[in-house]
Parts: C-alpha cells; structure tokens; sequence
C-alpha cells in the first residue's frame, strides 16, 4: 500500500507520524512543495494549482490514497480536487470539535495562517459546530510557519519570541484550549505551552487525520482513546521541490527524534509542473 503525504514543508512530517502509528506497514511518499512555502500568505488560487500537480505526482507515483497535511492547502483546494479524484483524499482541519468536546467551557483559540482563518472552509466549520462561533477565536499567525521551517540555529528562540510577541496577548483568562491550525504548530507544543502557561490544552488534528484515512481504506483504526506506539522503522520516501537533499535530511532528524528510521526506498518519478493543473485526477 501506497499513501501519498502532501504539505508545503516539513510540517506535515507530524501527520505523517499520526499515520504511521496506525497503518506502521505502508510506503508512504511525502511531497513537501519547499519551491512555493510558505502557503500562508499566497493566494488560493495558486496554492490550489501547486496542491493539484502534487496530486498528479502522486498518481503518477500509483497511490493509493492522498493526505493533504496542510490545512491551507486543504482550505484552497480539497473539494475541486475531490471532485474528480481517483484515490481518496483526507484532508486536515483544525480539531475545533474535538475541543469543543473535550472543553465543554472556555474559550478557545485558533492559531492559523492567513488563507485559513480567512476562508470559507473554517467559517462553515464554525457555523456547523454548536457554539462554534460564539467559542473559538481564529488568530492569524503570519509567519510562524516560517520560523518553524527553518530549522536552523536559532528557530525555537525565534518562534518563542513570536509566541510572547504576537500569541500570549491573545489569551484572555477565559482560554483553557489552544487549537493548531497548522501542522508546522505541532513542532512547537512546548513553547506553547511554556509561553501560555502549563495549564492550557493543546490540541490538533493528526490523530484523526490517520483514524479517517483507515476507515476511507477500509482499515481498523488502531486503538480508541490512546494513540499506538511508533514504528522504529518506516518505509517513507522524501521529495521536496527545492532544496531537495537539506529538506531530506531535515525530515529524517525530525523522524529520528522521534524514533524512527527511514528504510531506503527506490527513486520516485521526479516531480514535475503540470502544464495543465485541470489534469489531476484524470
């Protein structure tokens, strides 16, 4: 089984965990679009097209199924590219009903890049969420998505001054729950947690990303309340758009610090523009 795992960078590498706890045997091929990151602060219109020649790479590459680790690209492009997909596609969302659930009190807030706390994908989420509206406060976080990218020297330092400059002062004394809207958040739960205060929950959606793309292959999802345990070894190969081979390397120590090693996997197709983005899914 082949699973395609699509994001702009190295953020989607946590949905890529979530998946591995539950479906630990697949190939997994993950397509990190480095040439066009960030997707934030782009227009839907282009992340829609870059999302769609991902598509089509991984079709070409003979996936069984596309996870679109990015909330931004699934906020741009999800239903046009389902409307003539031929694998499933799972997209991701923020885990506001899973606070709301969980966190019956409060306020909570939604931290998001632009394109998502703006688009009508999260406005439909909100008015079909039983005080969804009243609840959840989206707080753009342009350009933290940025920072965590990097990876270099300094990152944590940085995205801890972001988080005290642009984030805490958006925590009123009513926010128990933290909701990441981005998968590149996830890599900074720490800092969150230390900049807002120990006592704020963080939550978001890789785990029910994984759980969704069992049952759209007809699996059993793994466990109910706990999430399984890593794999030590994976079968995964990695492509990025640019910077192939310091994104690659990037990958494997986020991979590494988590516990996993990464089998040595046979060259992919090489990743092309789609002279017709129309074509995906054909």
């Amino acid at each position: 089984m082949r699973i395609g795992i699509f994001d702009s960078g190295i953020g989607g590498i946590s949905t890529l965990l979530a998946c591995l706890r539950h479906l630990p045997d697949a190939h997994y091929l993950f397509y990190g679009d480095s040439a066009h990151a960030p997707y934030g602060d782009k227009s839907p219109a282009q992340v829609r097209q870059w999302t769609e020649e991902a598509y089509a790479w991984f079709i070409s590459a003979g996936v069984d199924a596309v996870v679109l680790a990015c909330n931004t690209a699934t906020s741009a492009a999800v239903a046009p590219l389902r409307e003539r997909a031929d694998v499933p596609i799972i997209g991701i969302e923020p885990a506001i009903r899973k606070a709301l659930t969980d966190h019956p009190q409060g306020g909570i807030l939604l931290l998001a890049t632009s394109i998502t706390v703006s688009g009508g994908k999260l406005r439909d989420l909100l008015d079909r969420l039983e005080n969804g509206q009243e609840r959840v406060r989206p707080l753009a976080c342009s350009g933290l998505a940025e920072i965590i990218e990097t990876q270099d020297t300094d990152w944590r330092a940085r995205a801890r001054h972001y988080l005290q400059l642009r984030v805490q002062p958006a925590r009123t004394a009513d926010i128990g729950v933290v909701v990441l809207g981005c998968t590149h958040y996830c890599w900074i739960n720490d800092l969150i947690n230390d900049t807002l205060g120990g006592d704020i929950a963080v939550v978001d959606g890789n785990d029910g990303v994984a759980r969704q793309l069992c049952r759209r292959l007809g699996v059993v999802p793994i466990g109910t309340d706990t999430a399984p345990p890593l794999p030590r070894h994976a079968r995964i190969s990695l492509h990025f758009t640019a910077d192939n081979g310091v994104k690659s390397r990037l990958a494997r120590q986020l991979l590494a610090a988590s516990g996993v090693s990464v089998d040595t996997q046979p060259d992919l197709p090489h990743a092309r523009a789609c002279s017709d983005p129309g074509s995906a899914g054909r």
